[in-house]
């Protein structure tokens, strides 16, 4: 394209600070672009790119045929949805505008000539960069952008003021402190506030350094003379004076901050949030907006917030600090502030909060975090909040998994690539285009009640979609910890669409676990709350009442199925082995009161209720707990006609030689002892560590009780007494000159063994067969059939290819299982994508 027509073109005006003002086509507040067409002619500019890299000039395109009329503007929403029509363009990029490194604008033209190019530099919210004079060449900052319109008649304003800074790090200190602070802009005064409240024209001239005798936030402006520059951005940082605290510490403050926090639900204050280690460091801060979180939780005196971190506000994206144990992310745009919700002590002195402990959800979700279960948690950390620098109590920190920097973060699912449907009271689509998830959720839901599940191609259509793990691991919480408000209430389940990222299958959070161990309201009207609750009474679940999606109804349909029925008790027992085993529940929780005993006293002052009673409810929670560990086993015999439990022990000979399987768990220290029940499979996998060193012999039991046998998948135990069951490894020779007679034999090998969505499976039939090849996972649970073994085939040679990318595998250790007429073998295969 010539440079006369580039020429025309130029960035006129963007916002990376639209919080809420102009609204786009969806009816969401997007950052924008405006282009300007400077000539004298009408430009079509489809041939060129807009990017905000200066390495990928044509990151996104402009739609083809997009024309721009002389002196006339286009305005493009950068929102990252990469979608257009005569209601609004999107580009594929958001604007970032508090990156330590700027970003930049540029227009180019498709031979990557660069036609205009500017920094993206940070404003405060709802403002806008403009150029005063359309397409000219002078820049400013107005506070009143100039949506599709000419810039030439707005107020503009050269520069902020430089922020003040002070002299004394915010921390913890044991006597009074003096804090100076230094005013970086010429010409200016500084105003500054000690109540957490935002400083204005009106706040205190500081003039001396300040005398800090108690817990504050200071906060400070630089206001200029200079009517063309504006107010500062905020300088904060909160003292703390002899204070002292085994928790990490969270300072909250700003306008109304207090006034939310009190029970006015419909403010949504700014404000700015600090993080202290335990330490007393300050580790990150951020500045961005508050809301409540909760429905009935806010009958309590002490309630929940939110806080997002809002880079339209100009200081930064989120708090960058790795502030949860059970996950590696250092970044956090949201985060939950959360009193307890309904297990809140003291809750509000009503007969349904009796036992209230401030510990049962962030415990049921930390506990199935720690245990690696098929589910997306709230995970938890305890801490001490701070509220405009009084007092605020004992909350947990939570993470958020119904939001799309989780989801990109975990599963490489961004915000347009979601489908996400939650349920509390009603249902609704959080993420991606409601009518599309709905119906999609429903066709998929109405084929598991229409078809027959014991037919493995039915199964397996339905496991390609719905991650049944999931589900499964869902209910087993639930129905373990007496949860009473769920599916109805407080339930959640999603996948992405990315193909390139994980998490295609529909699959479950968890969400408020407050309702559990016998405590709260029966909001879903399940049949038992105690703690001698059958373990099959989830699956009694069905009426549109208690369970109105659907979910136990789908549950029920997919125990037709004997292998995935053989999967869901397994892996209640597996559970009850681990996760939920009574010396893993009752430790964790030990380990919860310990950490906030210290801290309660002081809580307890703040909000009522006495420390007695407090340790009193603990010990409630501790003994249905003890109780519902004792009567579970009885309840599995009882539900699905089993025996026992007996404790049977595994262990490995000679030792380090291999690892074992055991339904859905993978052992890898030794002697391993589990209770297990008698009138089930126990599906077991042996695993090599070193294939050149040993291979697997056999499995055999201490005293002959226990029957072990092969299947045409995979090796099962049978019990029905207390046994050791041991598995033998030996050393593989190779005598030379030896060959092993294969001519009779059914070989089969694969290619590549580490694959991605394909692999190659070579075999040879020595006499006419059939031939079945099934995938499972480590657990034994069978993902699909890929080979239906229908034909009968001559003997010979044969390669067939095989193709996973329709199952959305994840990544990790999968089995082959091959069936001939006489003959099985076993494949171990390992899935691995970098996505």
């Amino acid at each position: 394209m010539n440079n006369i027509l580039s020429s025309q073109i130029v960035i006129n005006e963007y916002s990376a600070a639209n919080l809420n003002g102009p609204i786009d086509d969806f009816k969401k507040t997007e950052d924008w672009i405006e282009i300007y067409n400077v000539g004298n002619d009408t430009i079509n500019i489809g041939e060129f790119y807009l990017s905000d890299n200066k390495s990928n000039l044509q990151k996104w395109k402009f739609p083809n045929n997009t024309k721009i009329a002389s002196h006339s503007f286009l305005t493009v929403w950068a929102s990252g949805r990469d979608t257009f029509s005569n209601k609004g363009i999107h580009t594929n990029f958001r604007l970032t505008q508090t990156k330590k490194n700027a970003e930049s604008l540029i227009i180019s033209n498709n031979l990557s000539e660069i036609i205009d190019e500017i920094k993206v530099n940070k404003t405060k919210h709802n403002q806008s960069r403009a150029r005063i004079v359309d397409g000219e060449n002078t820049w400013g900052i107005t506070k009143t952008p100039t949506f599709k319109k000419s810039n030439n008649n707005a107020k503009f304003f050269k520069s902020f003021a430089d922020r003040p800074s002070f002299d004394v790090k915010p921390g913890f200190y044991n006597t009074n402190i003096t804090v100076t602070i230094t005013n970086n802009e010429l010409n200016s005064i500084v105003k500054y506030t000690l109540d957490g409240t935002e400083p204005t024209i009106k706040s205190s001239t500081y003039i001396n350094p300040i005398n800090i005798d108690s817990t504050m936030v200071l906060k400070a402006i630089s206001i200029s003379n200079d009517s063309t520059v504006l107010s500062s951005f905020i300088e904060f940082a909160t003292y703390f004076i002899n204070e002292k605290h085994s928790l990490v510490v969270v300072s909250i403050a700003g306008d109304s901050l207090d006034n939310l926090a009190n029970g006015k639900k419909d403010v949504m204050p700014f404000g700015s949030i600090e993080y202290f280690n335990k330490n007393g460091e300050r580790k990150a801060n951020s500045y961005g907006e508050y809301n409540s979180h909760g429905q009935d939780s806010w009958v309590n005196d002490q309630r929940s917030l939110d806080f997002v971190a809002r880079d339209e506000c100009g200081y930064n994206k989120g708090l960058e600090e790795k502030i949860f144990e059970l996950t590696d992310r250092t970044e956090f745009q949201r985060l939950i502030l959360r009193a307890a919700g309904d297990d809140n002590y003291p809750a509000t002195d009503n007969p349904e909060h009796n036992g209230d402990a401030h510990i049962r959800d962030a415990y049921v979700q930390n506990l199935v975090k720690k245990g690696k279960l098929n589910l997306d948690v709230r995970i938890a950390e305890k801490a001490i909040i701070y509220l405009n620098g009084k007092y605020w109590g004992v909350y947990d920190l939570r993470e958020r998994p119904d939001d799309s920097d989780y989801t990109e973060y975990n599963y490489g699912q961004g915000k347009y690539d979601l489908q996400y449907i939650l349920t509390w009271g009603e249902t609704w689509v959080e993420y991606g285009d409601s009518l599309t998830a709905r119906k999609e959720w429903k066709t998929l839901y109405d084929y598991i009640q229409k078809n027959d599940m014991s037919i493995q191609t039915k199964f397996d259509t339905v496991s390609a979609q719905l991650d049944v793990k999931s589900l499964t691991d869902y209910v087993i919480v639930n129905s373990i910890t007496v949860c009473s408000d769920w599916l109805n209430y407080n339930t959640g389940w999603w996948r992405g669409k990315n193909p390139s990222g994980s998490h295609q299958k529909w699959g479950y959070i968890l969400w408020d676990n407050d309702a559990t161990f016998g405590y709260y309201v029966n909001y879903t009207g399940i049949k038992d709350t105690s703690a001698k609750a059958l373990p099959c009474n989830v699956e009694k679940i069905t009426s549109s009442f208690s369970d109105p999606m659907g979910h136990i109804k789908t549950l029920n349909k997919l125990l037709k199925n004997q292998d995935f029925k053989q999967y869901y008790i397994s892996r209640y027992i597996d559970l009850l082995n681990t996760t939920f085993s009574c010396s893993n529940m009752l430790g964790y929780l030990d380990t919860i009161v310990n950490t906030i005993d210290p801290e309660m006293k002081r809580h307890i002052a703040r909000w009522g209720g006495t420390y007695e009673e407090w340790r009193q409810n603990v010990q409630r929670l501790r003994y249905f707990i003890e109780r519902r560990c004792e009567l579970l086993n009885s309840g599995l015999n009882s539900c699905y006609s089993l025996t026992g439990p007996y404790p049977i022990t595994f262990d490995i000979n000679p030792v380090g030689a291999g690892k074992l399987i055991i339904n859905s768990l993978t052992i890898e220290e030794f002697p391993y002892v589990g209770k297990y029940f008698g009138g089930i499979n126990i599906n077991l996998v042996p695993t090599v560590n070193d294939p050149n060193e040993y291979k697997f012999d056999k499995f055999t039991s201490s005293n002959g009780s226990s029957n072990i046998f092969d299947t045409t998948s995979l090796k099962v135990l049978r019990v029905i007494q207390s046994d050791t069951i041991l598995a033998n490894f030996v050393k593989v020779t190779t005598s030379i000159g030896e060959l092993p007679n294969n001519a009779n034999s059914f070989l089969a090998s694969a290619y590549p063994t580490i694959f991605t969505d394909e692999v190659n499976l070579i075999y040879d039939l020595p006499i006419e067969s059939t031939i079945d090849a099934s995938l499972y996972d480590n657990s034994g649970l069978k993902i699909a059939t890929i080979l239906s073994g229908k034909d009968i085939l001559h003997p010979g040679h044969y390669i067939s290819n095989l193709k996973f990318n329709n199952y959305y595998l994840a990544n990790g250790i999968y089995y082959l299982k091959l069936q001939t007429k006489n003959e099985f073998k076993t494949i171990k295969l390992i899935r691995q994508s970098n996505n």
